[in-house]
């Protein structure tokens, strides 16, 4: 037999090359780990956010366009952005200013110009146009947007953020210019656009005007989240580090988990131990090759096999389970980072009363945007009504987790005669031509009023007499769960369990 023993011989070894399963135990374990590739890794490298942060205003670009990226791939970073840009409910309404009411004042001309102003309000659809320009000035750290509106629709188109840039300022309100040379390299958009880019393309290649030329201010919308700078930067630029951390640790987990499922079957080879011969092995490579194959061909992935001499036990590749969670580490790290509770995101730890603080300091940075949707859509309002009657749009502190205390403190404000029953529908979300229309609607065609009969309640009963067996209790109102301390949850807790005994 080639390559073994033979009777009539000299019993001599002959080596020949064998190759064994080495290569396919390699190949399975860096196959299995590339499984979970490292999305973030795929554009952007962690080397890429300390020279972009290294010098923000030289890269305000890059930042951006990673802010875009990190957005549509991190869980973490979508929600963050998702959660500052979507707090605003956007409830507004039309205020008139400016009234001299010691001269006469012409209703009438006062109704018809405060109905066309709310008319122009309605068309922009402040809640969905508005909504989408505040995803994207979060994410981006500015919006850049141009009008397009007709009779009875109106839509902002969001422009290329890589070829706009902040210009000036006029009454108070962002301009900016656009590199109209970006339909040089995308001929095919140039039919998408407004006729207004066409002329301004047109008149760059003709050498009249240059490349970068101011869009309309009267049309345009710009929507910047940090006003303390004039260059672009992603208000949470400086968390892309820990995004990056975020992935790599989650990447190292996975690792741990699929070696952990490995195990290496060792074939021991017998060797003569008496033999005064270098590797004089009992049995001829080409037989230890059959064996290990036909063996390695029955075993599953997760299963190496090798063949050795050398004496080798069964191994196996696990971790100690007390080992650190640095994926939950970082995710910590990533919130604490962005200033933002983490109990938003993944309810554990702090109290009601504590996320509720925090919960106000996230709505202060929220709310100074609006105000610039107010300058915004009342600049609009100016140059679209004309006379003398002065109107601009309000838009309410209102977010998803106080609209129901504004509610409170308006209707409050209602009842001792305050002027503030359009603000109190407006949080309601109720719109400004809805008020009108309803209430004429209700009062006029439907007579609601005088329809309906309050129902019997506390509200409508005097309290109780002497004798009465009802269940009221007197003493002070409950506090709400938000405004109680760490101690007097715990208290409230306790007082439940005990009930239900």
């Amino acid at each position: 037999m080639k390559g073994g023993f033979s009777m009539n011989e000299n019993p001599q070894f002959v080596r020949e090359s064998v190759v064994l399963d080495y290569a396919k135990l390699t190949e399975l374990v860096i196959k299995d780990l590339s499984k979970n590739n490292n999305t973030t890794t795929k554009t952007y490298t962690k080397n890429n956010v300390s020279t972009y942060l290294g010098n923000p205003k030289r890269y305000s670009k890059e930042l951006q366009g990673m802010s875009a990226y990190l957005y549509d791939v991190s869980p973490h970073y979508r929600r963050l952005i998702n959660y500052y840009a979507k707090m605003p409910t956007l409830d507004y309404y039309v205020e008139l200013y400016g009234l001299d009411t010691s001269k006469n004042v012409n209703t009438k001309t006062l109704r018809n110009n405060y109905n066309k102003a709310m008319e122009f309000v309605e068309l922009m659809n402040i809640r969905h146009e508005f909504g989408k320009a505040l995803v994207s000035a979060w994410k981006l750290g500015t919006f850049y947007g141009f009008e397009l509106y007709t009779k009875d629709s109106y839509f902002i188109k969001e422009l290329p953020f890589d070829f706009c840039q902040i210009s000036g300022i006029a009454d108070g309100v962002y301009t900016f210019s656009f590199d109209v040379s970006f339909f040089e390299r995308n001929a095919n958009e140039l039919e998408l656009y407004p006729k207004e880019f066409k002329k301004m393309f047109n008149s760059y290649k003709s050498g009249s005007k240059p490349k970068w030329q101011e869009v309309d201010p009267a049309r345009s919308i710009c929507i910047k989240v940090n006003e303390e700078t004039y260059y672009d930067i992603p208000p949470f630029a400086g968390l892309f580090g820990d995004i990056f951390d975020i992935e790599d640790y989650k990447a190292l987990r996975m690792a741990s988990a699929v070696i952990g499922n490995y195990k290496f079957i060792i074939e021991k080879i017998p060797i003569r131990e008496d033999s005064d011969k270098n590797n004089d092995f009992k049995i001829d490579l080409k037989t230890v090759s059959m064996f290990h194959n036909k063996t390695s061909s029955l075993l599953p992935d997760e299963i190496g096999i090798f063949s050795t001499p050398f004496e080798i036990d069964t191994i196996e590749f696990s971790k100690d389970k007390s080992e650190v969670d640095n994926v939950a580490n970082s995710e910590n790290a990533f919130y604490t980072a962005a200033g933002t509770a983490k109990q938003l995101f993944n309810p554990e730890g702090s109290s009601s009363s504590t996320l509720a603080k925090s919960i106000n300091v996230d709505e202060a940075e929220v709310l100074s945007v609006l105000r610039q949707l107010e300058r915004i859509g009342s600049g609009k309002l100016k140059n679209e009504i004309s006379g003398s009657f002065k109107f601009r749009l309000r838009i309410l502190n209102n977010t998803i987790f106080n609209w129901r205390e504004n509610v409170e403190t308006l209707l409050k404000n209602a009842q001792y005669g305050l002027p503030v029953k359009l603000m109190l529908c407006a949080c309601l979300g109720i719109s400004p031509s809805a008020v009108v229309s309803m209430n004429f609607l209700e009062e006029q065609v439907l007579m609601l009023s005088s329809s309906f009969v309050p129902l019997s309640s506390s509200h409508t009963q005097s309290g109780g007499v002497e004798g009465d067996n009802s269940n009221s209790q007197g003493g002070r109102p409950e506090m709400k769960d938000d405004e109680l301390s760490e101690q007097g949850e715990a208290q409230r807790e306790g007082e439940n369990n005990a009930n239900r005994e």
